[in-house]
């Protein structure tokens, strides 16, 4: 994704939450204000699927929601969010640049950088952590997930593997500022084409609990491993697993990064499952 794009959207952002003082949660009615929409409005929605829109009332921007959804809910906020964010991208955005920018839009928007930041690197580094992190601030998992790596508390991916028939692929997935996604992580690839059988990712599967550890994986440039964190979310798709991968972590005695934003550990510089410093939580080691 173009550097000059993912400035844009976060100076607009920032612009339009810069209001915004108090605790966490934001106050999305002020935000929207400052981005010219005068009313956030609940309505009956045509169709099976409940969302939001921006509409144009008597020449005024009005917000419409969903009633179905009950108001300043993390699905709420998210929807919210999201289309107010749809309003901060440059022209031309298209397929996932588009919704790249647009979730890295409404996460500074609902959890402004100023007030995340601080918070989130007081937390633990787990799913108990991730999941404490989105309730404070009654966020969306996979808003909360952008904007912990966006604010470079630590360095890695999250995916997100949603159920296919019998098998998961992959949904979403995002990454720290610069760092390159191996070739095998494409939007619909299967686990398989990752993940090895013994991964823990169908442990978690399996038990529903969260499990991490070092995992080998497939990044198309040989043997790789990653420290990874895996638990189960409710997704649009309904039970999903989040992979959090995890290079680097600030602060504490992990191995650095490796160079020019290239994911995969070598095989000479494989880490430790239980590194100094790494945080333990939620999720166990199997």
């Amino acid at each position: 994704m173009d550097r000059a794009g993912i400035l844009q959207v976060l100076r607009r952002a920032r612009a339009a939450s810069a209001a915004v003082a108090g605790p966490p949660p934001v106050p999305l009615e002020r935000v929207a204000g400052r981005l010219g929409v005068a009313d956030i409005r609940r309505v009956d929605l045509a169709g099976a699927g409940a969302g939001a829109r921006l509409e144009e009332v008597d020449g005024r921007r009005i917000l419409t929601v969903d009633r179905r959804i009950p108001p300043r809910t993390p699905q709420w906020n998210g929807l919210v969010a999201l289309t107010l964010a749809r309003t901060l991208l440059p022209l031309g955005s298209r397929g996932e640049r588009e919704d790249d920018l647009t979730e890295i839009g409404a996460a500074e928007l609902l959890l402004p950088a100023r007030i995340f930041a601080p918070v989130a690197s007081r937390t633990d580094l787990t799913m108990d952590g991730l999941r404490d992190l989105a309730l404070r601030f009654a966020a969306p998992i996979r808003l909360t997930v952008r904007q912990w790596l966006l604010t470079r508390t630590w360095t890695g991916f999250a995916l997100l593997w949603r159920p296919d028939g019998g098998g998961l692929r992959l949904g979403w997935r995002a990454a720290s500022p610069g760092l390159r996604f191996p070739a095998p992580a494409v939007i619909g690839a299967p686990a398989d084409a990752l993940w090895s059988a013994q991964s823990r990712l169908h442990a978690t599967v399996r038990t529903g609990r969260p499990h991490h550890g070092v995992e080998e994986v497939r990044t198309g440039a040989g043997a790789a491993w990653w420290f990874t964190r895996f638990g189960i979310v409710r997704d649009v798709a309904g039970r999903s697993v989040l992979a959090l991968v995890v290079l680097d972590r600030r602060g504490g005695a992990s191995p650095r990064r490796p160079p020019e934003g290239n994911a995969a550990w070598s095989a000479k510089r494989r880490p430790a499952a239980r590194r100094p410093g790494a945080p333990v939580g939620a999720g166990r080691s199997s």
